[in-house]
């Protein structure tokens, strides 16, 4: 008898766990918030959510901002100005893994939704000007000018998603009146989306000249970072870290485990303007940057392109893939003094030619590329080590130990006739709408398998087996 009763306790309690396991969880909610909510009117708990307007006009370091799922009409630009510190920062996050949407109503083809909005006004979304914010989890769309626009400091702004505002998705840029030294710098852009940005209310003739999906430039600082983020199908480049003469030399710039694909056409695919993966420089002004285990593929311009930058930039594990033009662009100054030919006018002043351009001397390390037809070759100068290059059709020029290399002596030419990819095709390329979501695991990092990951033809020719961008 006792073991008979031993027993029904047995399957009593393995039904009690099997239950208990399979119910949700009810949600931890942080009680020291401020929450938020689309038609929110209460004080700010979880169980009674407050209008965004009035959480930011009364946000403070002790509470982070949370906004619960939905979209938000916003009929103002958001201004951030004050400065918090590294120990309290302020933080504005949507809410764990809902959707929250700030759509500022600005959106190419219809007439803006607030009668404070005209079709001439272009604003930002949400501009930074303190120091010291966290800014997460959100999508913005629609801003009549940038989506966001950093000119703080110390700022971070994680798993966000720009898309189809009036220009570039994210910017980081100053104010000319200051030195470089007060330029917004130390900034972190992390596991962020950007597509679909398109300056189309233009009355220059210049529609989509300067809509990148992500823009680090003119009067930008130190020290500013994009790590894991992607832009595609912007209507200018993926990135842009364009200088100007009148202004001087930027900071540099660090770009690490990114993508940058399709850019220089619009979302429908109508091509638009210059189309470059990642644009590092301009005018011939010298800037040293970094790009790691980044990926370029299918733009309408160059994947890396120097832009007459005659700077250090260093590629390491970066792969190029099917851009029209170059896959690498990045050797524009092979002798020791060059001249910039071109002429231009920047804020009323007249520049160029310019003379006595030192040569460029750029490192790559364990760099891929490969177009699938044609022959417009990769340029390059510097110094290399177990990179593959571009030459024509099936054919690569190879660098083994560190030595220099220049696209205009080429001598260890490689043939092969397979593709040194283990895939070129990705369904999730079919929805663009869905790229944020599709392309990284449930920890917002790139994850695309063996898409565009070298092969172990390929890949013998790297360092330790390695070549090219990994995002396994």
């Amino acid at each position: 008898m006792q073991k008979f009763k031993f027993i029904l306790v047995l399957i009593f309690s393995f039904f009690c766990f099997v239950g208990c396991a399979n119910k949700p969880a009810e949600e931890v909610i942080i009680e020291d918030a401020v929450y938020v909510s689309v038609n929110g009117t209460g004080d700010g708990s979880y169980e009674s959510p407050c209008s965004l307007d009035y959480a930011l006009e009364h946000m403070t370091t002790e509470k982070p901002v949370y906004l619960l799922g939905g979209t938000y009409s916003v009929e103002n630009s958001i201004v951030f100005s004050k400065n918090a510190t590294a120990s309290k920062k302020y933080v504005i996050a949507g809410w764990r893994n809902q959707n929250v949407v700030l759509d500022f109503g600005y959106h190419q083809g219809q007439t803006p939704k607030y009668n404070n909005v005209s079709t001439n006004i272009r604003y930002s979304g949400i501009t930074i000007s303190g120091n010291y914010y966290k800014i997460a989890n959100l999508t913005i769309t629609g801003a009549g000018s940038c989506g966001m626009y950093v000119c703080g400091h110390y700022n971070l702004i994680e798993n966000c998603v720009f898309k189809e505002n009036g220009n570039s998705g994210l910017q980081i840029s100053g104010s000319s009146g200051d030195t470089i030294a007060n330029w917004p710098h130390d900034n972190t852009i992390k596991n962020c989306t950007s597509f679909g940005n398109y300056d189309w209310n233009r009355s220059d003739g210049k529609k989509g000249e300067d809509a990148d999906g992500f823009a680090c430039k003119i009067c930008a600082g130190e020290n500013n970072v994009f790590d894991g983020c992607i832009a595609y199908n912007n209507s200018d480049d993926g990135w842009d870290l364009f200088t100007k003469r009148a202004t001087g030399v930027i900071g540099s710039v660090t770009i690490k485990n990114s993508i940058a694909f399709r850019n220089g056409y619009g979302m429908n695919g109508t091509a638009l303007k210059n189309g470059n993966g990642f644009k590092l420089g301009g005018r011939a002004l010298e800037v040293n940057h970094t790009v790691e285990n980044c990926l370029a593929f299918n733009n309408k311009g160059n994947g890396f392109d120097d832009n007459s930058n005659p700077g250090t930039l260093t590629f390491v594990n970066c792969t190029a893939y099917n851009n029209e033009a170059k896959n690498f662009a990045t050797g524009r100054f092979v002798e020791n003094s060059n001249t910039y030919d071109s002429t231009w006018t920047e804020d009323g002043v007249s520049y160029g030619p310019i003379e006595n351009v030192p040569k460029s001397h750029n490192v790559y390390s364990s760099c891929l590329s490969y177009k699938d037809s044609g022959d417009n070759k990769d340029y390059y100068v510097g110094n290399a080590e177990y990179c593959l290059f571009f030459y024509s059709a099936n054919k690569y020029v190879s660098y083994g130990a560190s030595g220099a290399c220049t696209h205009k002596t080429q001598t260890n030419i490689v043939q092969n006739a397979d593709i040194p990819f283990v895939s070129i095709s990705n369904n999730n390329l079919n929805n663009l709408q869905t790229i944020h979501s599709t392309f990284r695991d449930a920890n917002h990092n790139i994850k695309l398998g063996n898409f565009l990951k070298a092969n172990s033809w390929a890949a013998a020719y790297g360092s330790n087996g390695r070549i090219g961008c990994y995002f396994e």
